[in-house]
């Protein structure tokens, strides 16, 4: 992005849109052109640049880039944490195709990654079998896509395996509902009772060892976060 442009694109908005809003401390990174990649990360080097030293500007210009690499990586790891849950582990008569390509080797970029997807876009557009193979998406014959459970912790009705799956795995009846009353079953489901209870009680214990003092105030009164 660097080699392509991207420092004076920056700059340009700078001068052309933002100037007046930056001066005054008004810049709402939250909305607008500024959740684009490289507008926060460049900031501080971009209302500095001409007003500081050399070496400063420097330093803020490296800052600007090490920060717009690693957003680029948790925007990347994002991407493709969405597209296997939304596409890969979801497969059905409306989920598009997808392909997977090699990218581990830089130097053969154009031979391994652009000429092969510019081959697979053709492909759509011209509306014929692309030469690559799609990857393959996760399917279980035993899944159970109309199953009924009701999770008392949380008093909703959760649908399908793999929905309760998750719901049992991410634990979210206990962030929802911090302790069990007297007399209460917890999670069941019409194959039988889940594990919901028996996790609960583990992450109580969990929290016992290191929030003791938060505890000693009970759990009612305390919001904690995993």
């Amino acid at each position: 992005m660097l080699a392509a442009g991207l420092l004076e694109e920056l700059r340009d908005f700078h001068r052309r849109y933002n100037r007046e809003k930056v001066a005054e401390n008004r810049q709402d990174y939250q909305h607008g052109i500024f959740q684009s990649i490289g507008f926060k990360e460049f900031h501080e080097y971009l209302i500095s640049e001409g007003n500081c030293s050399p070496e400063t500007s420097a330093l803020l210009l490296q800052k600007g880039i090490q920060a717009l690499k690693q957003v680029t990586k948790r925007y990347a790891r994002r991407q493709n944490k969405w597209v296997r849950n939304r596409f890969l582990s979801r497969p059905g008569p409306n989920v598009p195709p997808v392909y997977g390509l090699e990218v581990s080797d830089l130097l053969r970029w154009e031979e391994d990654v652009l000429k092969p997807a510019l081959e697979i876009v053709e492909s759509f557009i011209q509306g014929r079998e692309p030469s690559a193979e799609p990857v393959k998406m996760k399917y279980d014959v035993n899944e159970n896509k109309r199953s009924h459970r009701v999770c008392e912790l949380c008093d909703r009705i959760i649908i399908g395996d793999r929905e309760w799956a998750g719901r049992i795995r991410k634990g979210f009846s206990i962030f929802n509902r911090l302790t069990l009353k007297d007399g209460e079953t917890g999670c069941r489901s019409e194959t039988g009772k889940s594990p919901c209870v028996a996790q609960m009680q583990w992450m109580q214990a969990q929290r016992r060892d290191k929030f003791p003092r938060l505890l000693a105030a009970g759990f009612e009164q305390v919001a904690y976060s995993y």
